[in-house]
């Protein structure tokens, strides 16, 4: 028994020697293809944003990577988009949503639009944020698409719905669009008061009239937003995350001739926007992208955006932001890149660090790690961020 423990001892130290020598390695390689920038006057000045906007520019697929719910990534990304002209942006809404906001922006008044805001934002999704939305505000008005390829929103049933009453021809569905409209309300507005309470999309009501609708003389573009809400259910009650993904590509290459040869920025979180297998170990949008890219004979651009400290929203208005913990998830595997980072933005370039893999200087044990490093070509870290905002009622 006594040999036993002396044994377990000694693996368990070899075995943290090695991460650490490890962590070093990465660390003295990281610091070698490291440069910081800095936000001044709205603006981000240094060698770390130059080289950003360099690799941004030459590529035609720009894939963002990060972490929900602060307001420094949409800067980070609208401050992109003013340094560069996008034609499309993918998100991580779906696609009938993705054609309401952008037709609403396009086509209410500032006082209407703050108004159906009031109404409705709080079930945009990420972009029921302040920051979100003036990104996605700024890229409409750059005439940039905006193109969603999830699926609809947990809460969206009721915005969905709502639009479709004011085009539906059919005096049937109609009634039943604005049941789902109202009971998605109510069963939001409980759920907010007790997370006991289920979401409408949950019940077997919805699921009753969803099925009628089903059967109901609609358009086409009617019975494909029946057809997708049906999925959405499907993916929510099952929890397969291997179902939405493969929702996500496919509406990404139903799009296929609106993006190809165009030039692309894509907003997602980090673990769906890997270049090979992602965080989640399936091969997701991101490798989609990259794949694409190279049937093209180009490249594809993959940026990780994390912060190191601060603190994140919650998705639901009145719940607490939560605080960034450095040790946990990822960001416990990109410790070597975290601790070179100090008060500044940093850009750490992964493709040296890649190819030091590649060519066997360094053996990487921490598989999240090696995903990133194998996935990302850049790794941008912020010292603290802030948690995003509602709207001011």
């Amino acid at each position: 028994m006594f040999k036993k423990i002396i044994a377990f001892t000694l693996a368990s130290l070899l075995f943290t020697s090695a991460v650490l020598a490890q962590d070093s390695l990465i660390t003295a390689l990281a610091k070698n293809n490291q440069t910081s920038f800095v936000k001044e006057t709205n603006q981000f000045k240094g060698l770390g944003w130059d080289k950003i906007l360099d690799q941004a520019k030459k590529s035609s697929n720009v894939m963002i990577g990060e972490e929900h719910f602060t307001n420094e990534v949409p800067f980070f990304v609208s401050k992109l988009a003013e340094q560069i002209k996008f034609d499309n942006f993918f998100c991580e809404i779906d696609p009938f949503t993705a054609h309401i906001f952008e037709q609403k922006v396009k086509t209410l008044s500032a006082d209407a639009l703050k108004k159906y805001t009031a109404d409705y934002g709080n079930i945009f999704s990420f972009y029921a944020f302040e920051s979100e939305f003036d990104l996605l505000k700024q890229l409409i008005k750059n005439n940039t698409n905006i193109r969603g390829t999830d699926q609809i929103l947990l809460v969206a049933d009721r915005l969905i719905c709502n639009e479709l009453m004011q085009t539906t021809k059919n005096k049937r569905a109609k009634a039943i669009y604005e049941v789902i409209r109202d009971q998605s309300k109510n069963h939001f507005a409980a759920f907010l008061k007790d997370q006991k309470n289920p979401f409408y999309l949950y019940t077997d009501d919805f699921e009753k009239n969803i099925t009628e609708l089903s059967t109901l003389a609609l358009s086409p573009t009617e019975k494909k937003i029946i057809a997708a809400l049906k999925l959405t259910a499907k993916i929510y009650k099952s929890r397969s995350h291997h179902l939405r993904i493969q929702l996500m590509k496919n509406q990404l290459m139903e799009s296929y001739n609106d993006w190809v040869n165009k030039k692309n920025l894509y907003k997602y979180g980090a673990n769906h926007a890997a270049k090979g297998e992602s965080l989640l170990e399936i091969f997701d949008i991101g490798n989609l992208v990259n794949n694409v890219a190279d049937s093209q004979f180009t490249n594809s651009m993959h940026i990780i955006i994390v912060g190191k400290s601060g603190l994140q929203a919650s998705p639901f208005q009145g719940f607490p932001a939560q605080k960034i913990d450095e040790n946990a998830g990822h960001l416990k595997s990109l410790q070597p890149f975290l601790k070179l980072t100090q008060n500044e933005w940093q850009c750490f370039d992964l493709v040296p660090i890649r190819e030091a893999i590649s060519s066997g200087k360094i053996k990487v044990t921490d598989v999240r790690l090696l995903r990133i490093i194998k996935g990302f070509d850049l790794l941008v870290v912020i010292p603290e961020v802030t948690a995003a905002q509602f709207p001011k009622s």
